[in-house]
């Protein structure tokens, strides 16, 4: 019997997707594995994303976590981990971004893994996009020693004891946080597997990312990587 899994994905402002992209989660992967959950972290929309979840929940048995203000990805996202009752954490970006069913590469390898990553492959979006992330998990590897090839992915399967572990520790950083999440895992002693999986580019701007934004998240980031390497560093925190 396979074993169900906990489907979590945050949603603000995404009222002219996330109908589709709920009901594809439901067909795709929570009505193949009985005894999964949808968790869905709504964070304070004002397009009404709100309604349209209220309605699927009562259809689809969703557990719709909301906020009526803004609690920022990071929040939000914690609160619901919280909620998950099953061995298996599976945690998608939303926004038309990705493929659900490529769910079925990573589900094979979660007993195996701590955490199974899918990295982008035949990315469309802007060069400047690709070129970032590029770079980033190239510095990643020369300083933290690590070897990702899509650190900040936003499509993982996590193990119930490894997102229970770092979902509750103090986080460094604001911005690509998953890229956080992932040096988390491996410094506490967890395995991390990555496999391909196929990434569509949003239409319109980033709502997490945008343009004007990338400068600042960028020396935001660089900035606290002395910071994170000490406490990953520190003594015991590999059993904390």
């Amino acid at each position: 019997m396979k074993t169900p899994v906990s489907v979590i994905i945050n949603v603000f402002n995404e009222g002219g997707t996330i109908e589709k992209e709920i009901r594809e989660i439901n067909s795709v992967i929570i009505q193949k594995l009985p005894g999964s959950e949808l968790i869905v972290a709504e964070d304070g929309s004002t397009d009404g994303t709100k309604e349209i979840l209220a309605r699927l929940k009562s259809e689809l048995g969703i557990i719709h976590s909301t906020s009526t203000e803004r609690k920022g990805y990071a929040r939000a996202f914690r609160d619901a981990v919280a909620l998950a009752k099953n061995p298996y954490v599976f945690f998608s970006d939303t926004g038309g971004k990705q493929d659900f069913a490529d769910f079925w590469k990573l589900y094979p390898h979660c007993e195996s893994f701590g955490i199974v990553s899918g990295y982008r492959t035949a990315r469309r979006d802007q060069l400047y996009r690709r070129l970032m992330t590029w770079t980033y998990n190239y510095l990643l590897r020369i300083y933290f020693q690590v070897h990702f090839r899509d650190a900040d992915a936003g499509f993982r399967l996590y193990q119930i004891a490894v997102i229970r572990k770092i979902a509750n520790e103090s986080w460094v950083n604001r911005h690509l946080i998953s890229s956080e999440l992932a040096l988390r895992a491996v410094y506490s002693g967890f395995q991390v597997m990555e496999v391909p999986v196929l990434y569509r580019q949003r239409a319109g701007t980033s709502r997490g990312l945008p343009p004007g934004k990338i400068p600042k998240v960028i020396i935001s980031v660089l900035k606290n990587f002395s910071r994170l390497k000490t406490i990953l560093t520190a003594p015991g925190y590999r059993l904390s």
